[in-house]
């Protein structure tokens, strides 16, 4: 498959105008052949997502988080964005990133981890004004009764992470939450303005935990810790897409960064999804 059918293709599905603003979207790396027939999908880059990129032959690394974020002033061995670069491009290896345009897809990443937390689908949190069927993050509600103590063990549990979280008004009950996978907290204010009773969202600072306090349950569980599961998501896309002559290829390299002190069993468990494949 020629490398520009398939961006054509993921910008058909996944417009560059549903991501924010600024994001680095596309094409990041054109290493070798621009035909491709082995393709790996991974939530991040990082040396294990190379070496096995190379040991599946792979020719093309489709990644939910850019490697290109911000100018690269010098390509070297020495910083990591460089490193990698470097790597990719001498195993002849193409970068192409998908990130908030699967974030804004109805089936991208908050509508997967409202799924994954048996919650029912209600609608965008905000609708993208010009694209109909897209919109960044997801309002949904529980199937029964639920108390705010069983959804924090429900999100610990499905996430494998520790919580970090302040309540809502006092004596509330949960008819709607708002969830956006990863960092989410410029849509506080939409979440406050959908009166949701609770938002999920993750790297949430401390003055936005002073600021909902008493209005909305917040709750974060970790960025890696609630986007885990957007490679499989990627993965399922690209298959019901691509011809069957294209081997597609779901990473199990375990790239969290994030280390736990004193319970370390949350790694654990999370590297169980990526041998699982979920």
């Amino acid at each position: 498959m020629d490398i520009n059918l398939l961006l054509d293709l993921i910008e058909k599905n996944l417009p560059r105008e549903t991501a924010m603003d600024g994001d680095r979207i596309g094409l990041q790396v054109q290493a070798g052949n621009t035909d491709l027939h082995n393709l790996l999908i991974t939530m991040e880059v990082n040396d294990a997502v190379i070496d096995e990129a190379i040991e599946l032959k792979s020719d093309c690394i489709i990644t939910f988080h850019p490697l290109i974020f911000h100018p690269v002033l010098q390509i070297t061995e020495e910083e990591r964005v460089g490193k990698l670069l470097l790597k990719l491009i001498r195993n002849s290896i193409s970068l192409i990133a998908i990130h908030t345009n699967f974030d804004s897809y109805i089936n991208g990443t908050s509508k997967i981890l409202c799924a994954k937390l048996n919650l029912e689908y209600q609608s965008f949190l905000v609708p993208d004004k010009t694209r109909e069927g897209y919109g960044m993050g997801v309002v949904c509600t529980p199937k029964s009764d639920l108390e705010f103590n069983q959804l924090l063990e429900n999100i610990s549990s499905v996430c494998n992470a520790p919580l970090r979280y302040c309540e809502g008004k006092p004596n509330f009950s949960i008819k709607k939450i708002a969830i956006v996978g990863g960092s989410g907290s410029s849509f506080i204010d939409d979440a406050l303005n959908s009166n949701v009773d609770v938002f999920i969202t993750a790297d949430v600072s401390y003055h936005n935990f002073h600021k909902v306090k008493g209005k909305m349950a917040l709750i974060d569980p970790g960025h890696y810790e609630m986007e885990q599961f957007v490679a499989k998501g990627l993965y399922d896309f690209l298959s019901a897409k691509i011809d069957n002559n294209i081997i597609l290829n779901l990473s199990h390299s375990y790239t969290n960064p994030v280390q736990y002190f004193p319970d370390n069993s949350f790694n654990d468990k999370q590297k169980k999804y990526i041998i699982n494949k979920f």
